[in-house]
Formats: C-alpha cells, structure tokens, sequence
C-alpha cells in the first residue's frame, strides 16, 4: 500500500512539474493567489478519490482540445466533487493535460481557511474579468453555466439541466477560444440531497444542502467529454444573436448527460 502511495505522489508531482505558470511573482504565486508548489500535495487525495474511490471513467477526452478552451459542465453533487474529477481527469488522462482554472462561487472565497486554501489551489472568484484575464494568459478555465441551480437539486430532480446564463459563451467569443461541452454521471448519487435550507441566502450565503449520507458514497463517476464548439458570433452582439448559441451549448450538455445515463450500467 505505502508503495502504491509513494508511486501515486511521484506521478501527480511529475504531471504538475510540466506545467506552465507564466504570471508569478517574486513570492511563486499568481495575482489570484495560486501557489503551483502546493498543488502536488493538495492533489494527491484528489487523484487517489479519483482512480480508487469514483474510479473515473473519460469518454471521449481526446476532445479536448491541445489549446486554450472553456469547459463548461452540468453541475452536479451538493458539493463540488464534479469539479475536482473533471480538473483530475484534464491532467492526468487528457492527450493534452493541463490545470483547469476554475470559476467559484464568491462566497467561497469569504470562508475562513477554506477561501484561502481554493484561492491557492489555483480557484478564482467567479466573475467576468477574472475568467477573461485567465483566459488571455492561456489557461483553459472551467465554469458550471447552471451555477448554484444546478448543485443545490434534491435527488429526486438529479441529472435534470437547469437554465444557462449568457456570461461563459460571451467570454469565450470575447477570448476567442473554443466551448468544451461535459457531463458528469455519478455525482448525484454520491451525495444525494433531500432539499435544501435557505437561511443564509438572504445574507448572500449559499443554500446548504439537507445531504443525507455523511460520506459521499462510492458511485461510479463516468464524464462524457463533447466536440469543441466554435461559434463565430461577437462577444458584444444583442440577446437575440447570443441566446440561441447559449442554447446549443446547453443541448450539446444535456445531449452528453442523456447518453452517459443510456450507457451506465450500474451506479456503484
């Protein structure tokens, strides 16, 4: 076990050491606080959950592309487990691995410790500027288009799509880089909810979720990786031009996840 552990921390160290940070400053970290010397150990938990716990399995990964794109996601799970095996599976099975930068919401960044520790894992506050900068300096960045809509279901409405805002597919027009449709099965079952309580909404805090296991459950992840989607339309075009292309995407999402729930054969 100790060796199978040993050779897992060299293998992430490894993958993580051919990466290119190209905006530190004197003190190793970018303008929104990633630190790349402490990725390898914040990532190593997340790889073992993601080879022995979900056992991830990609379909369709080689469309991601070898440059800089937008990955867009159904979202999925109560918490964002979704997000951690989607950023583990873009850098350890992709043709062209890289670090997913990915967008969060701003009340993570103002909880105590936790903020902190995202912010230095390379997570950044949602906003349009933010996923514009990162964009332009040649991440590749992921962003849930459903946003809190989409974690918070309770199970019984688990896999179905909520609406997409405009933002993500104007950014893209805007950087001038390819959409990458993905869908995540096997969420929903790991960490089934009941409902939500919204006391703290009304203070900008999130909904929290009624999950009723205290562990997430070790069901069968399979993420599902579409065709880029290149759209030619300008970033500043009225309602009318951007709504149908925000449609498309979100159909090119739900097309992913209606064909991953088709082809599982058993959740755990």
């Amino acid at each position: 076990m100790f060796s199978k552990w040993q050779a897992m921390k060299r293998e992430v160290a490894e993958a993580f050491s051919r990466l290119d940070f190209p905006d530190l400053n004197e003190f190793g970290q970018d303008p929104f606080g990633l630190k790349p010397a402490l990725l390898p150990k914040a990532a190593l938990p997340v790889y073992w959950a993601y080879k022995n716990y979900f056992k991830v399995q990609n379909h369709g990964i080689a469309n991601l592309p070898d440059e800089t794109c937008l990955v867009i996601s159904n979202h999925t799970g109560q918490v964002p487990i979704d997000a951690a095996m989607i950023s583990s599976a873009a850098m350890s099975d992709a043709p062209h691995p890289r670090l997913l930068r990915a967008m969060v919401d701003h009340f993570v960044s103002r909880m105590p410790f936790i903020g902190s520790f995202y912010e230095k894992c390379g997570q950044v506050a949602g906003t349009p500027e933010n996923c514009l900068y990162l964009l332009k300096k040649g991440y590749s960045v992921l962003v849930f288009p459903e946003g809190a809509r989409g974690i918070n279901k309770p199970f019984h409405r688990a896999y179905e799509l909520q609406s997409f805002g405009q933002g993500f597919l104007r950014l893209a027009l805007e950087a001038g880089v390819p959409i990458v449709p993905v869908a995540v099965i096997g969420a929903e079952e790991a960490l089934p909810s009941a409902g939500t309580i919204n006391l703290l909404t009304r203070f900008g805090g999130p909904p929290i979720p009624l999950i009723v296991t205290p562990l997430p459950l070790p069901s069968r992840f399979h993420i599902y990786w579409g065709e880029p989607l290149r759209f030619s339309a300008n970033h500043d075009d009225d309602d009318e031009v951007i709504l149908p292309l925000v449609e498309k995407a979100r159909d090119a999402v739900r097309q992913l996840i209606e064909r991953g729930l088709e082809e599982r054969e058993r959740i755990f």
